[in-house]
């Protein structure tokens, strides 16, 4: 605004500001102490919606709401008794009122004049509803977003925070506006980031940088801390450039990799660990089979040569019996060790799976004698087509129908059940034995995995059968799960796609 040597002149002369209110880029108004108006240049009159006759000689306060005139009035006399330049509106949000009613936000500043015509007061009017509506909207963005935000002046003073930032860090808003960033740094890193922090606010990159800086922390208020991620960006405003901090607390995130790579490396041994596994069982499995199947040999030899007495005899077909159980597990041992190799190979063909049950029954019926159990099997009365490996499939039975045979008590029953399904053939292994116990059911087809209650009641056993019968039917892309377990039983179910 020019200024007018009125004290040369013995006041400005009225004329020379009516020609500074037509050349103002700004809606300007002239008011006399009474508050009246007593020129206006045309800017002003089109911002509230007048003519320029409409408005001159009339109050002030026909440009204020109705509600705040009253204020107003108050404001205005203290002004006309303490009359300086300045701006009325820091730290007030002012309001206008159009001729239609509707509302403004407006900007004003005030400049005490002498003319020839007495004292009057020049006013200079910019509207700022739209900067104001972007102000209130920035505000609820920075409100509703999901990480702390501090906003900083260029000397890295705070001077807006979040509902977040004051959640994270345990600080009052009072307590962070005006203070440095530098207060939400922990001391023993704060000399070392001040310095890069005031570079980067003298010469800010035209991209928020992400991750600024690795191993960064926050310092609450009670002094305990917490590992950080910063984005910063250039904010320009009407105030000047300001600088804009997204910080995101990723303790969450810092733990959940920590677990991650736990559990790698409790993966990487596991698999380490499987692998010696399976080369001692490779190696041990073909020791023993060789003198196993000797042993065998030479027995079976013994008890066809007829020269045996009988009580002889008897002890050979233990030897025999015990002999084939222990090339049994060699075996089992050495397909254990080729799944986790190269896995299960099969021969698919079309297999009638009534057949396979009734076979399967018939060679457990011996081992259930022996034991006092009863075998027997439920089938349909036609075929039950699949496409499978017919001797993968009896393994897969035999193996069932043994662990069933081991957990059941003499004067016990155990029952081998097939029927179709919607697109599978079900086969159920059914006991009246001691059950499971409490343990996650389905970890019995884990490797070497014996539950509790075999171990308690001393049930023979190495834990491979099921893992070799869950890997079989995986093979055959079925499904196999614990049915029902408890301490009058267990049921086994096995689902095999049947041939479409």
């Amino acid at each position: 605004m020019p200024a007018l040597d009125s004290a040369a002149a013995g006041g400005a002369r009225f004329q020379d500001l009516e020609a500074l209110l037509t050349a103002a880029p700004d809606a300007m108004l002239m008011a006399d102490q009474r508050g009246h108006i007593v020129e206006l240049n045309e800017r002003c009159a089109r911002m509230f919606g007048y003519d320029r006759s409409e408005l001159t000689g009339q109050s002030v306060d026909v440009l204020v709401p109705a509600p705040q005139r009253a204020s107003h009035r108050g404001h205005r006399a203290a002004y006309v008794a303490r009359p300086s330049v300045r701006k009325m509106s820091s730290g007030l949000e002012l309001m206008g009122v159009r001729k239609d009613g509707s509302p403004l936000s407006v900007d004003i500043s005030l400049a005490p004049f002498e003319t020839d015509r007495g004292a009057l007061v020049l006013a200079a009017v910019r509207d700022v509803s739209r900067s104001r509506r972007d102000e209130r909207l920035f505000r609820r963005f920075v409100e509703a977003a999901p990480d702390a935000i501090v906003v900083a002046d260029p000397e890295g003073r705070i001077q807006l925070i979040n509902a977040r930032t004051v959640s994270m860090f345990g600080y009052e808003t009072a307590e962070l506006i005006g203070q440095s960033v530098v207060k939400l740094m922990p001391e023993r890193m704060a000399a070392e980031y001040e310095p890069l922090l005031i570079a980067y606010l003298a010469n800010p990159q035209s991209q928020p940088v992400i991750g600024l800086m690795e191993g960064l922390f926050g310092r609450r208020k009670d002094g305990s801390e917490v590992p950080l991620e910063v984005s910063l960006a250039p904010l320009e405003t009407d105030d000047g450039k300001l600088f804009l901090a997204d910080v995101r607390d990723i303790s969450e995130r810092i733990e959940i990799l920590a677990a991650m790579r736990e559990a790698e490396e409790r993966q990487r041994v596991q698999e380490a660990t499987n692998l010696a596994k399976d080369a001692f069982i490779a190696t041990v499995s073909h020791e023993l089979r060789t003198p196993l199947t000797s042993i065998l040999g030479f027995a079976e030899l013994m008890a066809d040569s007829g020269q045996l007495t009988a009580e002889c005899a008897r002890f050979t077909n233990v030897i025999i019996r015990n002999a084939h159980r222990e090339l049994q597990l060699v075996q089992d041992l050495l397909t254990l060790s080729t799944i986790s190799e190269v896995g299960l190979e099969i021969r698919p063909a079309r297999v009638d799976l009534v057949g396979v049950v009734h076979h399967a029954v018939e060679s457990a019926r011996p081992a259930a004698e022996e034991t006092g159990v009863s075998v027997r099997a439920e089938t349909p009365d036609a075929p039950l087509w699949v496409e499978c490996d017919e001797q993968r499939i009896g393994q897969l039975l035999d193996s069932l129908l043994s662990n069933a045979l081991k957990f059941t008590l003499s004067g016990g029953e155990v029952i081998l059940r097939l029927f179709p399904g919607n697109a599978s053939a079900r086969l159920e292994v059914t006991d009246s034995g001691t059950g499971i116990g409490e343990e996650e059911p389905d970890r019995v087809f884990e490797r070497l995995y014996r539950s509790r209650n075999a171990i308690a009641n001393e049930v023979p056993g190495a834990g491979i059968g099921l893992t070799i019968a869950a890997a079989i039917v995986k093979s055959h892309h079925g499904t196999i799960r614990v049915l029902d377990t408890s301490e009058s039983g267990t049921t086994f179910g096995v689902d095999i796609p049947l041939v479409q």
